[in-house]
């Protein structure tokens, strides 16, 4: 029961967790220009860009809303909706303290099977509702942190989650649970007799390939919707309500309704999805797996291609590697061609001696801004070149004879454009716009690159379509529907090859435009991905998905049947869709369209809170209460508070303003507090005296931090300024000597440069980092203190001796005068404090780190642990006076890595660390520290 309490504590004082999403506080470039739709129901904020579209967006809105409003029996308060058009990363969240919810509009590059924005609008919109019918009564100025803790505590994931993709996919026509892809990771697991826990699709694993728990919760969510009473979900929220402190409070409640806890529902669940797929395995057809390398981690072969030496090449994505293309050669030896960056789809492409791709990059300073670029590497003379800067490209392919590149171009509207680019000059040959009602994926030249074929969306579902590159004319080779096609490519100029999900199954399929047959070519168990069509070999490379990753197939075109298939598109579990319900949008309503500013742009008080948003443990805590103000752009944040200080009873009161618009940021900080300190008596050197004194200390800080990313590695660089006024009052004791009533103006400096490499999903530290820090500080408007500081702080990473280990090397050196002669401005060696003191001039740490396990122990619904690490190290102080290399502290650690109730986060970290003190001084030789960190 303790622990239960625990866990609400750190829910409560933590504000910025998110629900759907971490609570962020990144901001969009301040040269958005923002409007609104201001109504009774909701405010959608938008950049006058995305005018058209968010006019239509908001009767979609009025819709949905009142389709979760029935369904939960519940009239949902007005909340903001910020559509973010710079941001290319699809996503989307909603989240309390402040209210409100983010639409990053731009279009997903990876095919769906309908528009994006409406859908992603429905899905959030449910948590919406979600909220306010568990909360809805615990609301600003003072109440909305607490609702977003209890709202965390009492709705599992699985379920708000599951709940708002069952929405998406029921009040739509397509949505996640239409699409076989969405169950395939279940379905191959559970065929390769791969049983794994609740807990482990609900909380995740390093390494084994397990969905979200988005899936899982799909699926428990639809089941109860399907196997219990109908509309069932505001008596489970009635129930929830009545008993909202109460410990596992929607496990008991799911079970006083249907009989089932969460785990017991995770078990009826996978069950009743085997017994279907029992069938749909055994008639499928099995194909030879090209896999060079085999890893007991799950690994990625993707998009296979072949080169004109029969070579394969593929681009690798695994747990303990970041992605890179290899070359797979005829001997099945493997060797690295290039590592790359993020991409927001795995997608590369290759011709003429030649690999593109496409990778995103963010803006220097605001990571609501981001690009994607074309980069080009040459096989031949092994030159790496990026050819498009602060672009929006996606998918780029390389022309079959001349050195150009066609991309797929989105604007700040969501207008797609096709683009040519030449790759020598990177000048834009030429664009050509689409139709603004379609968002164009995917494209593939035809022998020629006289014309492409691609992929549409629209708001009339997906089509596959041909466009010559000489005029705008499209012609469309399908009728509209709901199918999710994937890479399409030409066999030759009749046939069509493409990856769609006809009958429910991703399979790949040929569609000839003279005859106007679509043929099924694969009959793989869990699906067919990535074709590449061969003409040398008459073959078709693909993926073939198996539960430990996207393998290798290949299949020869000749030994296909021609056998007409009537396309079927998939609308999921057959019982979900006889209660479908279609959905029309009221678009009679006249929305005004008006600027958006005022005062509440920058102040939106919403939540009292007992902490001020810096709590890291509880061994620091203090009790306090604090008001909480975030305006919804994330460019001004007020704290104000109290806290008393139990060590020396002295009270706090603060005020916090940060200032995040431009490309410094601004914190003021206003500090009135009670402090103590010790005087000794003249002439009685063993004798002493406590007195205590209060202080107005006023500080403020200028901050420039700038990062951006250059394929596999990410930098971060930046400058700090700060300075700060104190002056002490109400002093318990009159005519102290040597006592400092007024610190004028102090300064500080500090300039940053990092580099470190992307880390794979195993790794423990970066393979390869670099990281420098400079810091000054001084007092140079002061005539009776005097002194300054210097310091330098380094980290280096290398790689261990095994996949996922690593080094580091840290180094810091500081030189002291005046009133910073005792300071420590950088990191002090294990067992500090624990012998003689001296003054610090430098430090050295060597780290070795290695992970010890990946057990994925469920123990009860108290504990997940994912991973068991280990450590090594040395440290040393003032290294330039020693004789010897032996270190002033030594020791080990072990450490897991753990979710707690399972709850996906936070993430905690319970370490163990025993410090051996090489100092004949020590009070004490063996020093055992225990921690216990948390992350999001």
């Amino acid at each position: 029961m303790k622990t239960y309490w625990l866990t609400i504590l750190l829910s409560i004082l933590t504000f910025h967790i998110g629900i759907c999403q971490i609570f962020e506080d990144s901001q969009a470039p301040p040269s958005q220009k923002w409007h609104q739709i201001d109504c009774q129901e909701f405010r959608l904020i938008f950049p006058i860009e995305m005018k058209n579209g968010a006019i239509t967006l908001a009767h979609q809105i009025e819709t949905y809303l009142k389709i979760s409003s029935r369904d939960l029996q519940v009239t949902p308060r007005k909340i903001s909706l910020i559509l973010q058009n710079t941001q290319l990363q699809p996503n989307g969240f909603v989240q309390l303290a402040p209210r409100k919810s983010e639409l990053y509009s731009s279009p997903t590059p990876e095919p769906d099977n309908q528009e994006w924005l409406p859908n992603l609008a429905l899905h959030e919109l449910r948590h919406v509702v979600q909220f306010d019918k568990l909360t809805g009564k615990l609301k600003a100025p003072f109440l909305e942190q607490l609702a977003l803790a209890i709202y965390g505590l009492t709705l599992p994931s699985w379920y708000f989650e599951g709940d708002a993709t069952w929405t998406e996919t029921h009040y739509s026509k397509g949505g996640r649970g239409k699409l076989p892809s969405f169950e395939m990771p279940l379905k191959a697991n559970e065929s390769a007799n791969k049983k794994y826990k609740f807990e482990k699709y609900l909380l995740g694993s390093y390494r084994d390939k397990v969905p979200s728990y988005y899936t899982i919760g799909y699926f428990m969510t639809h089941y109860l919707k399907q196997n219990f009473k109908e509309n069932f979900e505001p008596e489970l929220y009635d129930n929830l309500k009545k008993n909202i402190l109460t410990p596992y409070n929607f496990s008991r409640s799911l079970k006083k309704m249907t009989g089932y806890n969460n785990s017991g529902l995770f078990t009826r669940t996978m069950n009743d999805l085997n017994h279907k797929w029992r069938t749909d395995i055994s008639e499928k057809d099995l194909y030879e797996i090209i896999e060079p390398k085999s890893s007991k981690n799950y690994q990625d072969w993707l998009l296979p291609k072949r080169d004109e030496n029969n070579n394969l090449l593929a681009l690798l994505q695994s747990a303990n590697n970041t992605s890179k293309i290899v070359k797979i050669d005829t001997n099945n030896r493997i060797s690295t061609l290039i590592n790359i960056g993020s991409q927001i789809t795995p997608n590369y492409d290759f011709r003429n001696n030649m690999i593109t791709w496409d990778e995103q990059k963010r803006d220097l300073r605001y990571t609501k801004r981001t690009y994607n670029v074309i980069n080009i590497y040459h096989l031949k003379t092994a030159k790496y070149e990026q050819i498009s800067f602060k672009s929006r490209y996606y998918y780029p392919i390389i022309h079959p004879f001349k050195q150009e590149i066609l991309a797929i171009e989105v604007d700040l509207g969501n207008q797609t454009s096709i683009s040519i680019i030449d790759i020598n000059t990177k000048k834009v040959l030429k664009n050509i716009p689409m139709d603004a009602d379609i968002f164009l994926q995917q494209p593939c030249f035809n022998a020629d690159g006289t014309k492409i074929i691609a992929i549409a969306i629209s708001n009339k579902g997906t089509n596959l379509v041909e466009i010559p590159l000489d005029s705008t004319q499209m012609t469309f080779l399908q009728d509209w529907g709901n199918e999710q096609f994937e890479r399409p490519q030409y066999i030759d100029e009749n046939n069509i090859l493409f990856k769609a999900q006809y009958g429910g199954e991703d399979n790949l399929f040929q569609y000839n435009k003279q005859s106007k047959i679509t043929s099924k070519l694969t009959r793989a168990p869990f699906g067919a991905f990535n074709p590449t069509y061969n003409p040398e070999h008459n073959e078709i490379l693909f993926n073939n998905y198996q539960h430990n990753g996207y393998k290798i197939s290949k299949i020869t075109l000749n030994n296909q049947s021609n056998e007409e298939t009537r396309p079927t598109p998939y609308r999921g579990n057959e019982e979900l869709n006889n209660k479908h319900i279609e959905i029309t949008t009221d678009s009679s309503t006249a929305y005004i369209v008006s600027p958006y500013k005022g005062i509440s742009r920058t102040f939106n008080f919403h939540s009292l809170s007992l902490s001020n948003t810096n709590f890291e443990s509880l061994d620091n805590f203090r009790p306090g209460i604090f008001w909480l103000s975030n305006n919804i752009l994330n460019t001004t944040q007020l704290v104000m508070g109290y806290e008393y200080d139990t060590d020396i009873k002295k009270s706090i009161y603060s005020a916090t303003l940060n200032y995040n618009k431009y490309l410094p940021k601004f914190t003021l900080k206003y500090e009135n507090k009670g402090q103590i300190g010790t005087a000794t008596i003249a002439n009685k050197a063993d004798s002493t005296l406590n007195f205590d004194w209060r202080e107005h200390d006023v500080s403020a800080q200028i901050a420039i931090p700038l990062g951006y990313y250059k394929r596999n590695y990410s930098y971060s660089t930046g400058f700090n300024f700060a300075t700060s006024y104190l002056q002490r009052y109400n002093i318990s004791i009159r005519n102290l000597n040597n006592f400092t009533s007024k610190v004028l103006l102090p300064l500080t400096y500090q300039f940053y440069w990092n580099r470190n490499a992307m880390m794979a999903k195993m790794d423990i530290t970066p393979k390869w980092g670099q990281n420098f820090s400079i810091t000054y500080r001084h007092l140079p408007f002061e005539d009776q203190l005097q002194g300054n500081i210097f310091s330098i702080r380094t980290g280096f990473y290398t790689p261990g001796f095994l996949s996922n280990h690593g080094f580091q090397l840290r180094f810091a050196y500081q030189k002291a005068s005046g009133q910073y002669q005792y300071s420590n401005d950088i990191p002090t060696i294990s067992g500090y404090g624990y012998y003689k003191y001296e003054k610090i001039k430098n430090t050295l740490l060597l780290n070795y780190r290695f992970p010890i396990s990946y057990p994925d122990w469920a123990i009860g619904g108290l504990t997940y642990i994912k991973r068991i690490k280990g450590g090594v190290f040395a440290d040393y102080q003032n290294i330039h006076q020693q004789s010897n290399a032996s270190p002033k502290s030594f020791g080990l650690a072990i450490s897991a890595d753990f979710n707690a109730f399972r709850f996906p986060l936070p993430n905690f970290e319970a370490a163990l660390k025993l410090t051996y003190i090489n100092d004949i001084t020590a009070t004490q030789k063996v020093v055992p520290t225990f921690s216990l960190n948390y992350t999001y």
